[in-house]
């Protein structure tokens, strides 16, 4: 995963599947992590290019009524660098997979380092890439809400005091 940073220190990302309920730990993960946003203990957006994910009409209520408490990173064009990551990242996430299927899993990883510390997701294909991807994206920390709620209660154990700015 690479250095490790405190996560209320950064601005982290969250991938519209990890609002989804699986009635398993990720749930009570989840709970714990959307408790903190709503006491501005733990900056957390939606990546702007999920917006049309939570609107597609087979995204269930309750992952957009999770969405609604949530800020969306504002759009901005990325740049020839950035846009050649995302050519990159699309190949790992593409594999053997038909054309076209991994684009916007790819542009919300790259987004999600552009603007972030921690990319929350359950998407087994982006989890199971992200050595790969961390050769592209240099820093990128890419985590299930467990992993991240684990780091963020080491950290809140060992610095109480410190908060996002």
């Amino acid at each position: 995963m690479g250095h490790v940073i405190d996560p209320r220190r950064t601005n982290n990302l969250i991938d519209a599947n990890a609002l989804h309920r699986t009635g398993g730990l990720q749930d009570a993960a989840l709970d714990k992590i959307l408790h903190h946003v709503a006491n501005d203990d733990l900056p957390l957006f939606l990546p702007y290019s999920v917006q049309n994910e939570l609107k597609h009409p087979n995204t269930p209520q309750d992952v957009r009524q999770r969405a609604l408490g949530l800020l969306f990173s504002i759009e901005v064009e990325l740049t020839p660098h950035e846009r050649q990551q995302q050519a990159d990242v699309r190949a790992i996430l593409k594999g053997n997979a038909k054309s076209g299927k991994h684009d916007r899993d790819a542009f919300h990883v790259v987004e999600s380092a552009k603007y972030g510390g921690y990319f929350l997701t359950n998407d087994k294909r982006i989890l199971s890439k992200r050595g790969e991807i961390a050769a592209v994206l240099p820093g990128q920390r890419i985590v299930t809400p467990e992993e991240f709620l684990q780091t963020y209660e080491k950290f809140e154990a060992e610095c109480p005091e410190r908060r996002h700015p």
